[in-house]
């Protein structure tokens, strides 16, 4: 397949009256307009394939500049307003960029922040040039430090057009975007929807108010929304009639552990949509795998996120000492990145003759459908077993209904680790059912010697559970015999 998404919008937005940006009533004409006249003002400030940054928020500028650099072969990396400023400075610093477009979150000292299309060139001789590259996406990991994901136009513009032919996006659907704009999420969404000519509209406050959101959702009758399980919860609480979701009929909930209590969830809040459970990382730009939940089906556990999109390929190496059947996700095809930016030795660990090591845990069923386990660096070692935490978890959920369950690790001087239970559930449960109902279905080693119940967990800034740090909270209380 030999496709550029790029290419294929503009030809298509040209003398398109179509309107992009709902809100803003923007259509593609204007954006093209727009982009052609980014390009010419970035033309004469920067040369070919030299790295830029990007530190906004969404908008019809910033969108113009994703394809102004593209039109000026300059790799584009994004940084998130909100990021810290020693991150900013790592990621400006390591993607090698010359020029620095900001807005009024960026750079407060500065007088001429009028617009979008501030700017200001870093005080450096360095002259770095990348090629085959259209964005420097950075991800957290394994690094302490971000890690910059090389991804191509070719990368991208494959991902895209198979996300499309898979969910059969259509011109006349509406989207809506509140992924951060720093995410590989954010940016493959605007561009399968511009790929599809839909309209659709910028959200930059992600669910920090999610009344804003709901009305927002529903005045412009929004037909596909990417919502994750730790947002839709957040939203619940703020939804009066959820008739309003009625325009809805395509709803996508990426994330790991997507049980039949979090498919519930959706149903109840959107009831008239179709529900996909989808993988992705930032290394496959970012979408891996689709899978359409069917209602009439009798699901146990963890729900599979399905079979891999157009052009990428899903293999897996099994771990003997986990399961006969479990192993780690290793992923190829067109949508693969270029490599990690800046770090040939992670490249060589993490890319194994063109098969990248996700570092994810799955398994096949027989239909070949890929399901999620957990993450390879949450699983810890009990005597000479190998635990994944989240299978225990998935377990627990099912079995007693609950929505937030961690499995953790104390220290242990004969079995290196041993597994508890994390609970934050206020209703009454027996500790002793728990454990008797996990002895009957796990090894031993597997079942929870202890049971905590907490009152929140810790959380990321985008409502991920924060594993690390509940690490450190239950070391802290358990030396201090406070559960």
């Amino acid at each position: 397949m030999n496709i550029d998404i790029f290419k294929n919008i503009l030809s298509k937005s040209k003398y398109s009256k179509k309107i992009f940006l709902i809100e803003e009533n923007k259509t593609y004409e204007d954006f093209y307009k727009n982009s052609i006249k980014v390009y010419k003002f970035l033309k004469k400030k920067i040369n070919k394939n030299e790295p830029i940054c990007v530190c906004a928020n969404y908008s019809f500028n910033f969108i113009s500049l994703i394809f102004a650099s593209y039109l000026n072969k300059n790799p584009i990396t994004f940084i998130n307003p909100n990021a810290s400023q020693d991150e900013k400075n790592h990621i400006i610093k390591d993607s090698s960029s010359k020029i620095i477009f900001f807005d009024k979150h960026f750079l407060e000292k500065k007088k001429n922040e009028k617009n979008f299309l501030s700017f200001y060139y870093r005080n450096t001789s360095a002259k770095k040039k990348i090629i085959d590259c259209k964005f420097i996406i950075y991800t957290s990991g394994t690094i302490n430090k971000a890690k910059g994901v090389l991804i191509s136009t070719k990368a991208i513009s494959n991902n895209v057009y198979g996300i499309n032919k898979n969910l059969n996006i259509k011109s006349k659907d509406r989207g809506i975007i509140f992924s951060p704009p720093a995410y590989a999420m954010g940016v493959s969404q605007i561009l399968t929807f511009m790929f599809s000519q839909c309209s659709f509209a910028l959200h930059n406050s992600g669910v920090k108010f999610p009344t804003q959101l709901i009305n927002k959702i529903n005045k412009n009758k929004i037909s596909v929304l990417n919502i994750s399980i730790s947002a839709l919860r957040i939203i619940k609480r703020f939804i009066n009639n959820k008739k309003n979701f009625k325009n809805i009929r395509l709803v996508m909930a990426g994330g790991m552990q997507f049980t039949v209590n979090e498919l519930n969830e959706y149903k109840e809040i959107f009831p008239y949509a179709k529900i996909i459970n989808f993988y992705g990382c930032t290394e496959n730009s970012p979408r891996v795998s689709h899978y359409y939940i069917k209602s009439d089906k009798n699901y146990k556990g963890v729900i599979p996120v399905g079979k891999p999109i157009k052009g990428v390929k899903i293999k897996i190496v099994k771990y003997k000492a986990l399961s006969s059947k479990f192993g780690q996700i290793l992923i190829s095809g067109s949508s693969l990145m270029n490599g990690y930016h800046n770090l040939k030795k992670l490249n060589k660990k993490k890319i194994i003759k063109g098969w990248f090591k996700t570092g994810d845990i799955g398994f096949f069923d027989k239909r070949k459908n890929l399901f999620l386990l957990g993450r390879e660096d949450n699983t810890f070692r009990v005597g000479h077993e190998k635990l994944c935490p989240e299978e225990i978890e998935s377990q627990i959920k099912k079995d007693f209904k609950l929505s937030e369950v961690i499995i953790s690790k104390i220290k242990d001087d004969i079995l290196n680790w041993k597994p508890i239970c994390i609970l934050t559930n206020k209703k009454k449960i027996s500790i002793n059912k728990i454990k008797r109902n996990l002895q009957n279905k796990f090894s031993n080693y597997k079942v929870p010697k202890e049971i905590y119940f907490i009152k929140s967990l810790p959380k990321t800034n985008y409502g991920k559970i924060d594993r690390k740090k509940l690490e450190k909270i239950i070391k802290k209380n358990y030396e201090k015999n406070c559960f």
